[in-house]
């Protein structure tokens, strides 16, 4: 018969080792690592590089039960964003004049056929289809902090929180509005007259009609988007790239934030990958960001047919929007003026 207090001690030798693993896996959050969990070695599994994928569709975890599991919250990058504030030197520097606001207009996508999808890339991102889309407008840059502003201030609505005294950073009127989740983007558009375009009037105003992979061409080049291969690590003023608009004209289809859609992260049709996010769980975002791959390392994420997802409710410090309305909705509303 084994003596009490050695199996005693052999029982803690053995559980006070995977009780600390356990831990700092499988719930342990502080409020720090909560803000930025790619500071946790457990996001490490998928989100690595220096050129894969940021999630391989082949195999788990899965976006929304790992992130569930280690609890990574839904306001994404806060304390990213007040580190890099402190470095940011305004608006001047960043392709913009202080105090002049770049206005926001809307551009005609012509109706017919585009090629939407990839099929050599992760498998959410497939089959490459053919799409028929009517006649809409789209926003030509992203809603910016001075818009964003005057929605707060004639509705009430609740700062973005990386904002201070319910105020933009002051030299950053004419950078995209960040950390607005998908609710805060579809009641701006809405306030607005418009809506939130869906994932497929979004890449083919971005991706053209002859199924380019970025915005400007079939390949990546410098200095033609705020991605984070360019180092600026914050947003820019959203005029700073013309040498990276879209073929229907948009800028930022590539850079500076990731933008909403309206859409659910649901498969293409003849997709048939059994991939556990999707559903009416995650809403699709679309273009690249500043941010996104800076610390995961995933290699590039800003192709016209990426695609990412987050719950609704996400703030995100690599997450912004524009707005959309259909040719027929705004034919009717120039006839009543």
């Amino acid at each position: 018969m084994k003596h009490p207090l050695r199996s005693l001690i052999l029982t803690l030798l053995i559980t006070t080792p995977l009780f600390f693993f356990l831990k700092g896996s499988f719930g342990e959050i502080i409020s720090q690592k909560k803000a930025d969990p790619y500071t946790r070695e457990e996001c490490h599994y998928c989100h690595k590089g220096p050129q894969k994928s940021q999630i391989d569709d082949s195999k788990g975890p899965w976006c929304v039960p790992c992130h569930t599991m280690h609890d990574v919250g839904t306001t994404l990058g806060l304390q990213t964003f007040f580190k890099q504030r402190t470095r940011t030197t305004g608006e001047g520097q960043n392709g913009s004049k202080p105090g002049r606001l770049i206005l926001q207009k809307m551009i005609r996508i012509p109706a017919g056929e585009f090629i939407m999808g990839e099929d050599f890339t992760k498998k959410s991102l497939g089959p490459r289809h053919t799409v028929f889309l009517d006649d809409y407008y789209i926003d030509q840059f992203h809603v910016t902090n001075y818009y964003y502003q005057t929605f707060v201030n004639e509705t009430g609505r609740k700062p973005p929180p990386n904002w201070i005294g319910g105020r933009f950073q002051q030299g950053k009127g004419n950078h995209p509005v960040s950390f607005v989740n998908w609710f805060d983007a579809t009641d701006y558009c809405n306030w607005a007259g418009k809506r939130l375009p869906s994932e497929a009037e979004w890449e083919k105003a971005a991706r053209g009609d002859d199924g380019r992979m970025f915005p400007w061409g079939p390949k990546y080049l410098k200095d033609h988007a705020n991605v984070h291969q360019e180092g600026i690590h914050e947003t820019t003023a959203i005029d700073q790239y013309p040498q990276g608009i879209s073929p229907h004209g948009l800028y930022d289809t590539a850079g500076n934030l990731f933008q909403w859609t309206s859409d659910w992260f649901l498969p293409y049709p003849g997709n048939k990958v059994p991939h556990p996010n999707f559903g009416k769980t995650l809403k699709v975002l679309r273009g690249g960001s500043f941010f996104d791959c800076s610390n995961y390392r995933c290699g590039i994420s800003f192709q016209t047919f990426n695609r990412i997802s987050l719950l609704p409710q996400t703030h995100a410090i690599s997450a912004g929007f524009r707005c959309a309305k259909s040719a027929k909705q705004e034919e009717i509303e120039h006839d009543q003026q």
